[in-house]
């Protein structure tokens, strides 16, 4: 038997045992009282001892248990007492860690060295542990079963809770693992006090594994491109920022190499759109396989690409690096589109030289990537360069200037008047031509701004704001002459969309004009899309009532039989050959355009009219309409609405 287990069955018979022997000696004394003879003394020694030793049997209040502990001597009913109380305890912590066995979070005791002082039964399952105890683990560091990565931040943490700094913490953590995988933790501590002194820590683990792998796949979804698994603007832009505080405080420099692959939309055009997604995977694989550790490549969009490059001093590096990603690209696609000469254009601006934001800087690289582009493609130009070479850099800063002001709806409109050739005082219609002021390059020429709009895919718009605002004007102002027609230049990618149709009658509908009120200037370039094709844009027009006028006749690369089989209902000279109409072979060039044009049946209009000779010389050819600077410029809406109103009332006088 066990020292524990006989003292505790000490404390329980030695109380009956004085509770008998104390009522025998009552009893004792009670026959002594009825025996006369006996001594009043041994009656009452009898009765007081008999009755002593039966109350502390009893009760725990007997004078003699009091006197004892005055005396600084424990009893017998104490030490019941202590043991009733630490059976208590033990079925109520018992009955506590049964409870924590039911949670799936761990909760551990620290002592204030950090070492383990009591750990709950979920602790083998979070280490992946196959041992059978926790109380191998008591005595050990906490910080010997955390991953290393994560050792210097658990110890900071339980640093600032027993410094009185902090009363409770949280930190997620990764735990140091039997079977070596990565499990997340996520634990929450405080302080422990017993009767006002720190204990230790307590602490509550709970695995967030699943949690914390599903917030990276969000995270990441959320900063990379989906089709090549690159970053994307967001985690670029972040990055930047992070390079642009780290060289504030190093001093170094980073480049952002703007990439363009070249031709891709020939890849689509022969292959179709799953082919040049995969062409982009290989390209994005490609570049990232040249990549530092401190390099970043993203996806900008499309088929553009965006390095960041952090260097030292020697500033050619940019340069050089990216002439050997042009030649590995080069040689890792050849062989797989043989039919296609895949090749890279790069634009490059260098912090802090070129711009001191992130934005600036992605702007002046897509700059240098534009100019690359305009000089043939496949090649590499910096910002910087570009600076040194007036031309070349004004085209870049006047591309971004058309851009920004296409998107901000900057462009005008003004209006060409266009007279009836045998009377000069009688205005046929006026021509809407499209005008951009810049505040920078004032006036840009159409002819300037025009091709740019092609070359940069904004065509479409240009064209869809110029005819937004020509209807609108024009449905002001037609009521003065009922006659009048509205021409508007239609270019060839406009005309061949798929939703030009709609959206021209649509607009047209919704001013209250009618389609005959509207003259379509097309280009000869209609003709190279097929014949057949361009039949049936025009023809639909036609059907609808709108008048068709082929513009630049002379200039491009139709032929009178291709005129012939399309519904134009007029031919517009252009103005190269009006201009040599006082020489003797002007003369008869346009003579000759005069004359074909008449036998097909077509109206002729001469525009670059610019003196009374020329117009003069057109009439007599046969010539039924005119314009050009003659007649008058182009004006604003409100100049050319006064123009009208003055032809109705007085005669016409020619402005110069």
């Amino acid at each position: 038997m066990t020292a524990d287990a006989s003292t505790k069955r000490r404390a329980y018979i030695e109380p009956v045992i004085r509770t008998i022997a104390g009522g025998f000696v009552f009893a004792c004394g009670a026959l002594i009282y009825l025996k006369p003879e006996w001594s009043w003394l041994w009656i009452s020694i009898l009765l007081f001892v008999g009755f002593n030793l039966f109350q502390s049997g009893l009760t725990t209040f007997c004078m003699m248990e009091k006197l004892l502990k005055k005396m600084h001597f424990r009893s017998e009913l104490d030490e019941i007492r202590n043991l009733s109380k630490a059976n208590a305890e033990a079925e109520a912590r018992a009955a506590f860690y049964d409870t924590l066995g039911l949670l799936n979070e761990v909760v551990i005791e620290l002592a204030p060295d950090g070492t383990l002082v009591f750990l709950s039964d979920h602790w083998l399952k979070l280490l992946g542990s196959e041992r059978h105890s926790n109380a191998r683990f008591l005595g050990l560091p906490f910080v010997a079963f955390i991953n290393n990565h994560d050792h210097s931040a658990i110890e900071d943490l339980l640093k600032t809770l027993l410094n009185g700094e902090r009363d409770t913490m949280s930190m997620r953590f990764r735990m140091q693992r039997d079977d070596h995988q990565e499990h997340w933790v996520e634990g929450k501590f405080a302080l422990y006090w017993k009767q006002g002194q720190v204990q230790g820590v307590r602490g509550v683990l709970r695995d967030v594994t699943e949690t914390h792998v599903q917030e990276k796949r969000i995270s990441h979804m959320a900063t990379h491109d989906a089709l090549t698994g690159l970053p994307n603007r967001i985690y670029l832009d972040d990055r930047i920022d992070e390079e642009i505080r780290r060289a504030g405080v190093t001093g170094s420099k980073f480049a952002l190499l703007f990439i363009d692959l070249d031709n891709f939309k020939q890849i689509n055009d022969l292959h179709g759109h799953k082919s040049g997604d995969q062409l982009l995977k290989e390209v994005g694989n490609v570049l990232r396989s040249s990549l530092r550790s401190t390099d970043v490549l993203a996806r900008w969009g499309g088929d553009e690409f965006v390095m960041l490059l952090p260097f030292a001093e020697d500033a050619d590096v940019p340069r050089k690096v990216a002439g050997e990603l042009m030649h590995k690209l080069r040689l890792s696609l050849e062989t797989k589109y043989r039919d296609t000469f895949v090749t890279l254009s790069v634009g490059i601006a260098v912090y802090p030289e070129d711009a001191d934001t992130g934005e600036a800087l992605l702007v002046q690289a897509d700059k240098a990537l534009f100019y690359a582009k305009s000089q043939g493609r496949n090649n590499i130009q910096l910002f910087a360069d570009l600076q040194t070479s007036a031309a070349g850099y004004e085209d870049v800063d006047m591309t971004s200037r058309f851009v920004a002001a296409v998107k901000q709806g900057q462009l005008q409109v003004y209006y060409q008047p266009v007279m009836d050739a045998a009377d000069h005082c009688s205005i046929v219609g006026v021509e809407a031509l499209a005008r951009w002021h810049d505040e920078k390059y004032g006036w840009v020429s159409p002819a300037t701004f025009i091709p740019l709009a092609e070359n940069l895919g904004l065509i479409n718009e240009v064209g869809r704001q110029v005819l937004d605002h020509a209807l609108s004007h024009f449905s002001q102002c037609s009521g003065r002459c009922a006659d009048l027609k509205l021409a508007v230049n239609i270019s060839t990618r406009q005309l061949m969309s798929a939703d030009f149709y709609p959206l021209l009658t649509a607009m047209v509908e919704r001013y209250g004009l009618k389609p005959g009120q509207i003259k379509l200037e097309i280009t000869e370039s209609i003709a190279l899309q097929g014949i057949e094709q361009a039949r049936g844009y025009l023809k639909k027009l036609s059907d609808a009532g709108f008048t068709l006028s082929l513009d630049d006749f002379g200039t491009g690369f139709s032929s009178l039989s291709h005129v012939h089989e399309l519904p134009f209902d007029e031919i517009k000279i252009d103005i190269s050959f009006v201009r040599r109409i006082k020489t003797p072979e002007g003369r008869i060039l346009v003579k000759t355009i005069v004359d074909m044009g008449h036998a097909m049946q077509l109206v002729l209009v001469a525009e670059g009219v610019e003196d009374s000779e020329t117009a003069t010389i057109l009439r007599e050819m046969g010539v039924e309409m005119l314009q050009g600077y003659y007649f008058s410029h182009p004006m604003p809406k409100e100049g050319c609405a006064d123009f009208i109103t003055r032809l109705q009332s007085a005669p016409f006088a020619a402005v110069s």
